[in-house]
């Protein structure tokens, strides 16, 4: 295995005199005071790997494609793909290294800590068996569970920098940490009491992940949680003030310099969510705070216990022939769904020349990569055609009024109350 020394800089990431035809790179912004600057869309790579089940080769393809055009901001975690994920990003970095293509000072790579699956909870599992478990673990079930105790996340920081192939990951997140809040209320802790012992092992954590930075394993770190900016009476909902107090108790040159959540057309909160009383939403709070935000699930919005897609279905004909009577209708009704939200949203937009013959996926994008606040959206471009989908996005003019066209879109989305 090939180990890359070195971390994106800020200068390494800056874009140059020549990127004016690179869309990804010309567009690049600053992740974090004295950070790397990301583009303004990054490759997530929730879905892909080392196997055909997960899209190889053409997610191989896809990924290559995209850092090639300069999106350097590539976002993955231990538990994507069983592992493969990690796997598949450090075998492409190390391609495009040895052929010139690209630096290692100027790529961005995020990975995450939390979740016990796959081959991680076959460890866990003989570790308890030997008396030496890893502490704070939350199950549910026999394979999902999910820790962010220092102990856990030492072990794991050394199996990702070696499926990454790398000395050095720019940013690591504690992945979803409101698992253990959720593990809470099914015993039936009281709320409070409940928080009060989350955010104590938070700061734990924190001290660990500080730890690593001297270590230099990784250099900032931050937090990927479904639950920021959720309004505070969840029982599962975390503050990004209060995350950010405790990372400040602990030092005022500390390293907790990013958040990622989902956000959409449907799931506004982080935007439009008053935070703690203050008049501030999540996303202003860390605008006003220096903390980058990477949006995830920008195409994929929860709603009712249910999930929309907020792209237009790409289904070749020959498949659709192959789809029974009841596929076919919901392809149907997808399509007519897409067609409408397009539609919606030229009308938002419609004093905004350039956007004449957006697609849908790329309204979203465009909608929320310039939101204010948002350093970054995470796209599932795992094949090159959305690759080139989202480059499209980005070429079209930039969307100073974003904060009134996403409020004038949800407000007038039929399914948004």
């Amino acid at each position: 295995m090939t180990f890359h020394n070195g971390f994106a800089t800020f200068q390494a990431t800056k874009p140059s005199n020549y990127s004016l035809g690179r869309v990804f790179e010309s567009r690049r912004r600053l992740l974090y005071k004295e950070g790397p600057h990301v583009s303004p869309v990054g490759f997530g790579s929730y879905r892909v790997g080392m196997s055909k089940h997960l899209g190889y080769p053409e997610c191989a393809q896809a990924l290559e494609s995209a850092l090639k055009k300069g999106i350097n901001l590539i976002d993955t975690s231990s538990n994507y793909g069983y592992g493969q994920s990690e796997m598949l990003i450090g075998k492409t970095l190390t391609k495009l290294i040895q052929e010139g293509v690209i630096r290692r000072e100027n790529i961005v790579v995020v990975s995450k800590v939390g979740y016990i699956q796959a081959s991680n909870i076959e460890l866990a599992k003989s570790k308890e068996l030997q008396g030496n478990g890893f502490f704070e673990v939350s199950k549910f079930g026999e394979e999902i569970w999910h820790c962010i105790h220092p102990d856990f996340i030492f072990d794991q920081i050394n199996r990702s920098l070696s499926r990454l192939g790398l000395e050095t990951i720019d940013v690591y997140l504690l992945h979803n940490p409101e698992y253990m809040l959720k593990k809470f209320e099914l015993e039936g802790m009281d709320v409070l009491n409940a928080k009060k012992l989350f955010y104590s092992r938070l700061k734990e954590s924190f001290m660990a992940l500080e730890s690593l930075v001297l270590e230099g394993k990784i250099k900032a770190y931050g937090v990927s949680s479904n639950n920021l900016g959720a309004p505070d009476d969840e029982y599962a909902s975390i503050s990004i003030r209060t995350v950010h107090e405790i990372a400040k108790s602990i030092s005022e040159n500390h390293h907790f310099k990013v958040a990622q959540f989902p956000m959409n057309w449907l799931e506004v909160s982080p935007a439009f969510y008053d935070i703690d009383g203050t008049g501030e939403s999540t996303l202003s709070y860390a605008q006003k705070n220096d903390i980058g935000v990477m949006l995830n699930r920008p195409f994929n919005a929860m709603f009712n216990d249910g999930l929309i897609r907020l792209s237009r279905p790409q289904v070749k004909k020959e498949e659709v022939e192959k789809l029974d009577e009841g596929m076919r209708l919901g392809l149907a009704n997808w399509t007519k769904l897409a067609t409408d939200l397009e539609s919606l949203a030229r009308d938002q937009l419609a004093d905004v020349p350039g956007y004449d013959d957006a697609t849908l996926s790329q309204f979203v994008v465009s909608t929320l990569a310039w939101y204010p606040g948002v350093t970054s959206v995470l796209c599932g471009i795992r094949k090159e055609v959305y690759v080139e989908d989202v480059e499209q996005a980005l070429v079209r003019p930039a969307l100073h009024r974003a904060r009134e066209h996403l409020y004038r879109i949800y407000e007038n989305l039929e399914f948004s109350t």
